[in-house]
């Protein structure tokens, strides 16, 4: 490729607050890397999102946007919020027409916005890459102008300009790979002999799991074992002490406030109880594994029920709404779970068929044909 300033590939990849959209911008980048060595990309994020301490350690050029989300629950935090979006296109605009990027990709969370607008009334081609089933507010107003929206679930399409919408799956990074079980449990002290349930909130955790496990927890491990991410919540206060300890003497639990190895969690696990974040339903189809599945409720349009819902009419996994969870509940629907081998093995086949493991450079094709159009 010509070095040439006028000929070299440039991208900008805006997309931030959370990790479900800050890993997805990550995993794109990697793609353009071994596809484009030599692209340039600079990021765009705020200050105060996960973006801020991931993307630097990536060794990554961002730039940072005053914008922040608007509260639905304390909205004097909403007065300045005018004035960061007044900002925020400025900042988007000086960096559009210093950098001259020939396709913008916006991964989602409310920096997305000033960014993928600008660049649209610039005339530069874009890119929304939709990790839920259904899109927020700001996917579905950008999708109009947008070049393409590349979809995490072909469901998105009820929502969006059908003619615009590519089902790609959602990108994961090049670090993440299931590999062989017996090889992933040398790592982890358990009783191999028994089914293993593998219980996560994400890295902050989930307080309605965390409660239901608790006290489920001593007949849970009568019959299986059990991987308990708890996150920063930490075990609530119903989960026995002698339980725990007992159980985690005799290889059928372990405990982690975080599991820097997911992978290898879901290679040795035979059932996942979780959220419904779009990233982890993509981790879980990729791995094969089987789910029940607690949307968060308070998910922006609740998009993760509407992902759940999605899995579940292909019959990937279990959907347990989180106003109906309850020790007993949980208990049972684990239980009925595990007890059928050719269920479980359904359960598996249908989720796996969901994973699409070439999103990342699927979308990266797509923004370099793009970059030619410029």
């Amino acid at each position: 490729m010509n070095s040439a300033r006028g000929q070299e590939t440039r991208v900008v990849i805006a997309g931030g607050g959370t990790g479900g959209h800050v890993f997805p911008a990550l995993a794109i980048r990697q793609a353009l890397a071994r596809l484009a060595p030599s692209a340039r990309v600079v990021f765009v994020g705020t200050r105060h999102g996960l973006e801020a301490t991931v993307l630097p350690r990536h060794g990554e050029t961002v730039r940072w946007l005053w914008i922040s989300g608007f509260s639905r629950r304390a909205w004097w935090k909403n007065v300045l919020l005018p004035l960061k979006l007044a900002v925020s296109l400025a900042q988007s605009l000086r960096l559009l027409l210093a950098f001259r990027p020939q396709v913008v990709i916006g991964t989602g969370g409310y920096v997305m916005g000033p960014v993928l607008w600008t660049a649209q009334m610039l005339g530069i081609p874009t890119i929304i890459q939709e990790q839920n089933s259904r899109p927020g507010y700001t996917t579905r107003r950008l999708a109009k102008r947008a070049s393409v929206v590349c979809a995490g679930f072909d469901d998105a399409k009820e929502h969006l300009p059908a003619a615009k919408v590519r089902l790609t799956g959602n990108p994961l990074r090049a670090s993440f790979a299931i590999e062989d079980r017996a090889q992933a449990q040398q790592r982890w002290n358990l009783d191999w002999s028994r089914k293993t349930v593998l219980v996560f909130g994400g890295s902050a955790g989930a307080r309605s799991i965390n409660e239901a496990l608790a006290p489920a927890l001593g007949d849970l491990l009568t019959s299986f074992n059990v991987i308990w991410q708890t996150g920063k919540l930490g075990m609530p206060a119903a989960a026995d002490e002698v339980i725990v300890n007992t159980a985690t003497r005799e290889k059928r639990l372990l405990v982690y406030s975080f599991i820097e190895d997911m992978a290898g969690a879901y290679a040795v696990s035979d059932l996942a109880v979780c959220r419904a974040g779009a990233m982890t339903l993509a981790e879980l189809a990729v791995a094969g594994l089987p789910a029940v599945l607690i949307p968060y409720p308070f998910a922006t349009d609740d998009h993760q029920t509407a992902n759940a819902r999605a899995a579940v009419q292909r019959g990937a996994v279990v959907l347990i709404a989180d106003g109906d969870l309850t020790a007993p509940s949980l208990l049972k629907v684990v239980r009925d779970c595990l007890a059928s081998d050719e269920k479980r093995a359904v359960m598996a086949a249908n989720m796996k068929v969901l994973a699409r493991p070439q999103a990342a450079e699927d979308i990266a094709r797509i923004a370099l044909s793009l970059t030619q159009t410029r």
